[in-house]
């Protein structure tokens, strides 16, 4: 089933806030939530988490990487939920500790506060503020939300070079964001590949592995029973077909990234109604998916590129 409304997705597993930049909860003796979204929502998260857990509270909170729409309710809800650790990995730790990141996440926040009238929500006085980080996590770390259900980090980079996957086995649980490709309400699945497009198709690949019945996706949707699979699987196809656009594009266009960014738009966003990014934000995405995937076809051409001074050099001998 792939779902597209808040509330219950799976046994004890909720998605709660905007279906446009959720957070997740799973239950348990010390519950768990995953990622904490945009900080004009905090009062919606805190409020659909109450309604839940009533007077207990979350022991956890996970996140994935450190862009704003991700963290931005993290100190809002420490606030409300003073026993909640927060969790992420070493290198997201160490964005937080930088004023210059703070100052962006703070603005982008503020932007995103917006939007909030397209939410149906009162944007309220709720921003951004940084906050600490309880525990960091790396690849195997585990973390117990009641003694038969443990969080499992995962380092699956390529998105960021922060990013954490987390897994529930005994729930077959991934909360994988966008190390997996994020669904538009077309169905087209955009490729996340901020910083390195291999690295983001290896952790995809991984990912692909696991044994999984609940999928909870960075927006818009989550995933379950066969559908979860097939999202997993349709990534990577996606993400072949993407390197494959963008590559032809960068052949009509003589490499001019400015003009492989209007092609590509033209396939993902111009036009497009429903759910969606702020163009600014698509855009600035847009240029840095592309660039992961120039790079590497850039030096694919260096290496296949006669190499004329060597021939010279053998001219001469």
């Amino acid at each position: 089933m792939v779902v597209d409304r808040i509330g219950e997705i799976a046994d004890g597993v909720y998605m709660l806030g905007h279906r446009a930049v959720p957070v997740f909860l799973v239950d348990g003796e010390r519950p768990a939530l995953f990622d904490a979204g945009l900080a004009f929502l905090g009062p919606v998260y805190a409020r659909q988490i109450r309604k839940v857990l009533n007077d207990r509270q979350p022991g956890w909170c996970f996140l994935t990487h450190s862009h704003f729409d991700h963290c931005g309710a993290v100190a809002y809800l420490k606030s409300q939920f003073p026993e909640m650790q927060v969790v992420c990995s070493q290198k997201a730790a160490n964005v937080f500790d930088r004023p210059h990141a703070i100052s962006l996440i703070v603005d982008l926040n503020q932007f995103a506060a917006g939007m909030a009238v397209d939410f149906g929500v009162d944007p309220g006085n709720t921003t951004f503020e940084s906050f600490s980080v309880e525990l960091t996590a790396k690849e195997g770390d585990c973390f117990e939300i009641s003694p038969d259900l443990t969080v499992q980090a995962m380092e699956t980079p390529g998105h960021t070079w922060d990013f954490l996957s987390y897994f529930i086995p005994q729930l077959k649980l991934l909360v994988a964001s966008e190390a997996l490709g994020t669904p538009d309400e077309t169905g087209y699945i955009v490729t996340d590949c901020l910083v390195d497009y291999d690295v983001h198709f290896r952790s995809m690949q991984r990912l692909s592995t696991l044994d999984i019945e609940t999928l909870c996706l960075g927006h818009v949707y989550s995933c379950t029973g066969d559908d979860a699979r097939r999202h997993v699987a349709e990534s990577l196809v996606q993400s072949r077909r993407f390197r494959s656009m963008v590559e032809r594009f960068l052949v009509a266009e003589n490499g001019h990234i400015p003009a492989v960014m209007k092609q590509v738009k033209a396939v993902e966003w111009d036009g497009k109604s429903g759910i969606r990014q702020p163009e600014p934000a698509y855009v600035l995405n847009l240029e840095a998916r592309i660039n992961t995937v120039a790079r590497k076809w850039q030096a694919t051409r260096k290496n296949h590129e006669p190499n004329h001074q060597q021939r010279s050099s053998y001219g001469c001998t």
